[in-house]
């Protein structure tokens, strides 16, 4: 493995970031303007700008969610960054804020998910629509604790961060302005699965597996809901994650 940053006698050299390091740091750039973006009329500026009718006022869970997920995108980019600038030692430093991070925002995302069902105001059923934030914290907690779990494999651990972050920002696609929802929400995050799986041929000629299975993962819970959430077996799943409240 080459060494990031070497030191010869009256002279510090830092040598450029690679290849794959501005590639994984161009996706989560992607990932953090699609939220910017995405979130800015509905969440952001929405005391500046007038969100849509059906976007309601804004609970103390909702601000709670809000601050969390916009933390871990803050963090999820600061910490490819590092990684593009060689500084591995800060990079796993601070990795250590990101498990509480995503802990609280699997408990309180399902938690907010629960308490929608009361404050929908589109023309889907409540109940079939919370399969959708459902599955995607399913999808982001398994590609996370994946992650975590295969720390000591960076090749693996970075594609299913990546696959992970995607299963979250279907949200913030379908908002932006001009984006059909159903591309936007459900669709679009799978195009990093494309961009890893091109890029791991463009380099070593065949895909990771973690790129192939964390992508199957990432398909099922963004895509999933389509297919399910008008069946019984999912509106009485449903009916009975709401009664928990």
């Amino acid at each position: 493995m080459p060494i990031d940053i070497a030191i010869s006698p009256g002279k510090v050299s830092i040598p450029k970031p690679s290849g794959e390091r501005l590639f994984f740091t161009a996706l989560a750039a992607t990932m953090f303007m699609a939220v910017v973006i995405g979130f800015g009329r509905t969440y952001y500026l929405r005391a500046f700008i007038p969100p849509p009718e059906f976007i309601k006022p804004a609970t103390p869970l909702v601000h709670l969610h809000g601050l969390l997920f916009s933390a871990w995108i803050v963090l999820f980019m600061v910490q490819t960054s590092l990684v593009a600038a060689g500084r591995r030692d800060l990079h796993m430093k601070l990795g250590l804020t990101g498990l509480p991070i995503v802990l609280s925002m699997i408990l309180v995302g399902t938690w907010a998910a629960l308490r929608q069902v009361d404050r929908l105001a589109i023309p889907l059923d409540p109940l079939s629509w919370l399969a959708v934030p459902m599955l995607a914290v399913v999808g982001f907690g398994l590609l996370f604790l994946s992650a975590l779990a295969l720390l000591r494999k960076p090749a693996a651990h970075k594609r299913l961060m990546v696959l992970g972050m995607a299963a979250m920002i279907g949200a913030a696609f379908g908002r932006i302005p001009g984006m059909p929802f159903l591309l936007g929400a459900f669709l679009l995050p799978n195009i990093y699965t494309v961009a890893l799986i091109a890029w791991d041929v463009a380099q070593t000629r065949r895909p990771y597996l973690s790129s192939v299975l964390g992508g199957l993962l990432l398909l099922f819970v963004t895509v999933g809901p389509l297919f399910i959430w008008k069946s019984p077996a999912w509106l009485a799943t449903a009916r009975w994650l709401h009664g928990l409240l």
